[in-house]
Parts: structure tokens; C-alpha cells; sequence
């Protein structure tokens, strides 16, 4: 009788330091839940080696790949060694399609017609639908051939969320067993949008991603409460970062970073801000304050925990 009330107190203090050292999952909402997904790895060698560097040394949980990217095959190989959790970015409009021309969409090399162009595309709703499933699953793919499972999708320029794309992405995600969607909803705290075309796009995400997020929701996909960090779009620095960390409220949330290093591609996105970016998200004081109001750090997958 001795040993068995030994063994008892034993399993007792056994399962309170378990729920000491790891979050209660059940109740999630009653907690802040922050994954960091850095957008666009596979675009360059410079802005991958910043995203693998702000994983290993700084604040990233998450990151978005290119299937089309230019440094797709090097970056894989990094995923693969950090075991940095990612998604599929799925790219409608830069680089070239990996199915070759799609009719309304590309020139006749295949050349995605960049983002003004695209969203006209989308909004005009004049492309092949067949042509354009046949593509997004062909990136899908070149992930998985390459021995990697995306946790979740989302879209460069986020063009899963115009209503002609958003139920055939979610269909995809099924298709393929891919659990999580982004949610592209902005939901910044305390934050006022800049008065330039980024407001602009703002204001259409806003119209856009209340349904986009049904859609999702009624497709059985996970996806979490809202995305932050698109007002900060190449301005992110420490002092927003700090800025936006110390209002973060309770509940599951993205936010949505671009870190990386100087790159002459001749794109102004590739240039000293994304240094700035990535300084930030390695700065002490960004990671004291997540240490202080107790923020966990996740990554898609841990979305399912928290259903």
C-alpha cells in the first residue's frame, strides 16, 4: 500500500509539471497565440538566407515558399535541414508559371503579369479557371515532390482572396490534405492605415476577407483569428514591432514579415528595408516583451491544437 501511494504522488507531481511546462491548448483564447510567417522564401538566395536567420536567431515561426522562385531548390533544402514549419505561397503574378502560358493571364513565355495586372485579371474574372486550378496544383506539388508537406496555403499578393479564387484554393487544401488557410483579414491594433495605395488595398482586403474567411471556416480549414503587419508593409522596424507586440490581444493570430538582406534585383521590395525588418524581429527587446505578456510563439500546425 505504501509504494502504491509513492507511485500516485509520483504521477500526480508527474502530470502538474506537464501542465506547467506547456500551454493549455483547451483554452487558447485565454491566451496570446502568435504565429510569425515570413512571406516569399524561394524569391532570392539574400532573402532566404534573412528568413532562415530570423527562424534560427530571431522571432520567425512560419514561413510562406514559392514554388516558382527563382531560389526554390536551395530553399527547400534549407526547410528541410531547420525543419522550419511552411506553406505554399501560391503566385499568380511574378515569375513565370510553372505550366507554362495560361490564356487572359501570362504572355506567350509563360510571364505572370504582376500584381496591378493580376488583380484586374481576378476582378475582371476573364482567365481559364481550368488553367489557372492546373497551375496552383502544379506548385502544390513541386512542394510535396520535394519531400516537404505544406501546413497551410496562402497567396502572394493575396489573390486567394478574390471570390473567384478563394473556393477553388480551399478545395485545393483539401485535395491535398492541407489543414490551415490564411486568414487575410487585417485586424491591427491601434494601427491607422497609411493614406497611399496601400490603404487603398486595405480597404479591399477589409471588403474582401470577411467572406473569403467564411469560405474557409465552412470548408472545415483551420485558419486563425486575423493577420497582422499589413499596414506595416516595408515600414516594419523595432520600434512598430515593439509597438504592435505590446497590443497584441488574446486570442490566435499571423503576423505577416518580409525579412531578408539588401538584393540589387532592381524590385524596390528587395532593398535596405528588409534588413530593417529583419533587425527587428532579432532585437532583444522585441523578444522581451513576447517573454513578458507570456505570447506563445507558434506555427499552423499547432492550429489544430487549439480546434
Amino acid at each position: 500500500m505504501k509504494t502504491l501511494c509513492v507511485l500516485v504522488k509520483l504521477s500526480l507531481l508527474y502530470e502538474a509539471r506537464q501542465l506547467l511546462e506547456k500551454p493549455s491548448w483547451t483554452n487558447i483564447h485565454n491566451m496570446i497565440s502568435l504565429i510569425i510567417n515570413a512571406d516569399d522564401l524561394g524569391c532570392n538566395a539574400l532573402r532566404d538566407r534573412g528568413i532562415l536567420e530570423a527562424q534560427q536567431t530571431g522571432l520567425v515561426t512560419s514561413a510562406s515558399i514559392l514554388a516558382n522562385g527563382s531560389s526554390f531548390n536551395t530553399a527547400i533544402k534549407q526547410v528541410k535541414h531547420s525543419k522550419l514549419p511552411v506553406g505554399a505561397h501560391l503566385n499568380l503574378a511574378d515569375g513565370i508559371a510553372l505550366t507554362g502560358p495560361i490564356k487572359g493571364l501570362t504572355d506567350s513565355s509563360g510571364n505572370l503579369p504582376g500584381k496591378k495586372e493580376l488583380r484586374r485579371q481576378l476582378t475582371d474574372n476573364r482567365f481559364d479557371p481550368d488553367a489557372i486550378r492546373k497551375e496552383l496544383k502544379a506548385q502544390i506539388q513541386r512542394i510535396l515532390e520535394a519531400g516537404v508537406q505544406p501546413d497551410h496555403l496562402d497567396g502572394h499578393q493575396h489573390c486567394q482572396l478574390f471570390p473567384c479564387l478563394t473556393t477553388m484554393v480551399t478545395e485545393l487544401a483539401r485535395e491535398y490534405a492541407i489543414p490551415a488557410m490564411r486568414s487575410a483579414q487585417p485586424v491591427d491594433i491601434s494601427l491607422k492605415d497609411p493614406i497611399d495605395p496601400l490603404g487603398q488595398e486595405l480597404a479591399l482586403y477589409r471588403q474582401l476577407g470577411h467572406k473569403a474567411k467564411e469560405i474557409i471556416m465552412t470548408a472545415g480549414l483551420l485558419t486563425p483569428d486575423g493577420l497582422m503587419g499589413m499596414p506595416l508593409l516595408n515600414r516594419l522596424d523595432q520600434t512598430r514591432l515593439c509597438h504592435l507586440l505590446e497590443n497584441v490581444p488574446e486570442g490566435f493570430w499571423e503576423l505577416m514579415v518580409h525579412p531578408g538582406y539588401n538584393c540589387d534585383t532592381g524590385n524596390p521590395f528587395d532593398g535596405p528595408q528588409r534588413e530593417v525588418e529583419l533587425l527587428a524581429l532579432l532585437s532583444p527587446e522585441a523578444k522581451q516583451i513576447i517573454a513578458r505578456r507570456n505570447i506563445s510563439l507558434c506555427h499552423f500546425g499547432d492550429l489544430s491544437c487549439a480546434s
